[in-house]
This record gives structure tokens, sequence and C-alpha cells, in this order.
């Protein structure tokens, strides 16, 4: 056995401990070295493939691991491209919840939540676009209807005062004079539904509480339509439970708009018929008087499938029947709303050929002797009254305007002052005594809003009527806030401007 072929670690051992002699004499000992020398060997070559083999497992998990971390930055990026979908799809803008970023599939949950709600978004989207579209449709149909119902009184008025200048007679005054007064009486009633209207949308309508006679109002309504119903060759009849409680206390102009509008629906729509104004008292308990208010005529009738549109603002029934009967589509609206701030509802009974049946029940208080108002004040009489004596400042800038105020206010013996700007109007309050300040808004010099600051800061009891022809909500809101108590609308109904200089006279 040579030195070469033994284990160098064992061959060193055998060099320290044991000699050549001994060794070659000695055959067993020589098969014990050749088997520790195997032995040796073996663990060489069992260690060299162990380190290959942590070699290998080494490069495999380098590699598995290198792999494991793209697919973990993959996750991590498409998490981060997810949270960023979500976000841009979010209808409600809500912040994700932490726990949702570490869970894939929660997030792809989420993101197809979100693809439901932006999907029913845009239906809903789809279907708001129509409507807004058909509302389009019908604000231009309105406008159209408008049109046509404006020009058609100013075309007579214009028409007719042409004709009278031209003539210069009695005869011609006398003979146009009733037809003048119905164009401007009809193009009056078309400005203050348009008026009325934008006061309901804005919410600006607010009851009187006045005491009246129901059925002297309501005969006096109709005595002032039967002209109208003859147009037609129609007849209108009125029928009063004899038990009707008629002393009430409500807002008689409001209640007029509302059988008036009914009464001409009714008289528009009818030939050669009749139109019945019924009343019926259903009971009077705890000083109210409870009554069922009835309109029907035997015209055209409406179509069942028309009862809800033509309550819809900017609606008729049929655009056939604005272009042959005429109207704003307006009238049904406002009495709708009108009938709401009295807690009451419109009712409706309709053929077509056979006609139509309006009516709606009120709940007043009724009126006595021993009755409370709120103003401390007792009867009041809804026609037109005598103001003798009551001074009036009417701040005014249109010449034209005054004087149709002036005229109005001489009815009534009302002694009128006139500022023809705000800044006048401040010195004459300053130096005059006044009951009522009647108060345009719009003037060169000063306006209306000034002014009544200027007299706020001095005078915090006069009252102040703002007497204007805007219709800006904002703007009126501005005169409240500033001190003016109230305002009539232009062009303005006189019988509400002597109810409203009414309650500050004093006889």
């Amino acid at each position: 056995m040579t030195d070469n072929t033994l284990n160098r670690n064992l061959n060193r051992q055998i060099n320290k401990f044991l000699s050549d002699e001994i060794i070659n004499e000695n055959p067993s000992l020589q098969k014990f070295i050749e088997a520790v020398n195997q032995s040796y060997k073996n663990y060489e070559k069992d260690a060299e493939l162990f380190d290959q083999s942590i070699r290998l497992n080494d490069i495999e998990f380098n590699e598995i691991n290198t792999k494991i971390k793209d697919q973990l930055e993959k996750k991590k990026n498409i998490q981060v491209q997810l949270i960023q979908a979500i976000k841009l799809l979010s209808i409600n803008n809500n912040a994700l919840e932490l726990g949702a970023e570490d869970n894939l599939t929660e997030l792809l949950q989420i993101l197809h939540n979100e693809i439901e709600y932006k999907k029913e978004s845009e239906e809903q989207l789809s279907i708001s676009k129509v409507n807004a579209e058909k509302a389009n449709e019908a604000k231009s149909d309105f406008l159209s209807i408008m049109s046509h119902e404006i020009r058609t009184p100013l075309n007579a008025i214009i028409g007719l005062i042409f004709i009278m200048e031209k003539e210069g007679t009695i005869e011609s005054f006398n003979e146009n004079f009733d037809i003048l007064k119905t164009s401007a009486q009809n193009l009056f009633l078309l400005l203050n539904n348009i008026l009325d209207f934008n006061k309901i949308e804005a919410g600006k309508i607010d009851l009187e509480e006045i005491p009246f006679n129901f059925k002297d109002l309501l005969m006096e309504l109709v005595r002032s339509l039967k002209a109208k119903a003859l147009e037609n060759q129609n007849k209108i009849e009125v029928i009063i439970d004899e038990n009707f409680e008629s002393h009430v206390i409500s807002d008689p102009l409001r209640i007029s708009q509302i059988i008036t509008n009914l009464i001409q629906n009714a008289i528009k729509f009818t030939k050669n018929g009749l139109i019945q104004v019924k009343i019926d008292q259903i009971n009077a308990i705890d000083n109210h008087s409870v009554f069922r208010v009835q309109i029907s005529d035997n015209g055209i009738g409406i179509d069942l499938e028309k009862f809800n549109s033509i309550f819809e603002k900017f609606s008729q029934a049929d655009t056939k029947t604005s272009r042959q009967f005429g109207g704003s589509g307006l009238g049904l609206v406002i009495i709708k709303n009108l009938l709401n701030l009295f807690h009451s509802e419109i009712e409706l009974e309709s053929e077509i050929g056979r006609g139509s049946k309006f009516s709606f029940v009120l709940n007043l208080p009724i009126f006595n002797e021993n009755s409370e108002m709120e103003n401390g004040k007792k009867e009041v009489d809804f026609k037109e009254k005598k103001l003798a004596g009551l001074r009036v400042l009417l701040v005014e800038d249109n010449l034209i305007n005054v004087k149709i105020a002036e005229k109005i206010l001489n009815q009534w013996d009302v002694v009128v002052d006139v500022a023809l700007n705000g800044l006048i109007a401040v010195e004459k309050h300053k130096n005059s005594k006044y009951d009522v300040i009647l108060m345009d808004l719009s003037m060169p010099v000063m306006d209306g809003y000034e002014a009544a600051i200027i007299i706020r800061s001095t005078d915090s009891l006069i009252p102040i009527i703002a007497l204007t022809a805007s219709t800006s909500y904002s703007s009126l809101e501005k005169a409240m806030q500033i001190g003016i108590d109230e305002f009539i609308t232009k062009p303005f109904n006189p019988k509400e401007l002597n109810l409203k200089l009414g309650k500050h006279y004093k006889s």
C-alpha cells in the first residue's frame, strides 16, 4: 500500500502512530487500513454529492424565490391598478377599506360592484336625458303657445288703438272699448298666471286671512263671466246648498282665482252648452264650514289617459287643443298648487264628448261677530273700498306708471305724493308724514333697495310695499330682508293693491 492511495488525513495518522515495518508484518492491519481508507473515500464522495446537492438546491431556491417575488410584485401592481380603477369608477367616491387591499378577490368583487353601479348610473343618466329632452320639447311647445297667447290680445289692443285714433269718434270708442277691455284683461290674466306659476315654484305665495261672504263672491264671479260664456252660446247655472255656511275667513283673491280659472276652462271647451257651479255643504263643525265646490260642463271632455298630464306644468291634454281653444297650459297647474295651500286637492271626472266635472273641498273657519282675527280686525269687505285720507308716498320713475297709479289711488280718495327716485323719497319721508310707501325697486339716482335701507334706519314702523315689475325672487327676498314689508308685482290687480293698502287704513 502506497501513500498515494491513502486518504491524506488517514495517511497522516498512520505515519504518526505506526511504522511501515509494523504494517508490512501485519496483513490484518493492512486490511483494516484499506477498509478505513475506503470509508474515507466514501465519505468524501458523499460530502461532494451533498455539496453539489446544496449548490443545486440554492440555485433552485433562488430561482423559485425570484419567481415568487415577481409574482408578488405583479399582484401588487394589479392591486394598485384595481384600486385606481375602482376609485375612477366609484360613484360615491368612497375610500376603500385598508383590509381590501390585501385581498385580490375582495378587490375584484368591489370592482364588479362598482361596474354594476356604473352601469346603473349610466342607465339612470340615459333615462334622465330622455326626460330632459321631453321637458325641453314641452317647454318649447309651451313657449310657442305663450307667444301666440300673448301676441293675440296685444294684436287686438294695438290694432284697436290705431283704429280708434284714426276714426276719433265716440261711436268708435264705445264700439271698441269692450273688445279693448277684454283683450287687456286676457293679457293681464295670462301674465298673472305666469307670475303666479313662478311664485308657486319658488314657494312665495302666502294666503291671506280675510272675512268675506263666499256666496256673494261666487255670484260676483259668475256675473263677471256671463258675457264670456255668451260668446260660446253657453249658460251658467249656480246651485247653492240652502244650508251653506258662507261667512268664512280665508283668502278671497286666491279662491277667486281658482274658481275663475275652472269656469273659464269650462266656457272655453264648451259650445252651446251648460256650465254648472254647485256648492254642497258637507258639514259645519268646530266653527268650520266644510263644503264642496263643483264646476261641471257638457263640453268636449278629457281622455282618461290624459287626466294626470293636464295637471303637469307646460302640459295640455293635446297640442291640438291648445291650437283650437288657446290657453297657456298653466291654469290647472296653478289651481292644483293653490289648492295644496288650502290643504285640498282637485278632483276630476270626465268622458270624451260628454263633458267634465272638476271639484274640490274647502275647510274654512266660520266668521261671526265673536271671531278673533290674528290682526285684531273684524269684518273686511272684499270689494274695493274707499281709503279717504290715507297718505301714500308713491316712489316711481316711470311717468306713465305714475299717472296710472295716481288715477287708481284717486278712485279711493287716497292722498298721493310722488317721488321720481329713491333719493327724493328719502327727503320727502324726512320732511313729511305718510301712512304707506309704495316703492318701485329699479330706479335711477337711487333705487328702492337703498332708499328702503335709509328710511328703515330712522323709521322702523312705516309700511313699505314694493310695487315692482321685478320677478326675480332673489331680488324680492333681498327686499324683504332690508325691511320691505310686502310686494305687489306689476302688472298689478287694483283690488290686490286696495286690499293691501286697506290693512294700513284707519278710518
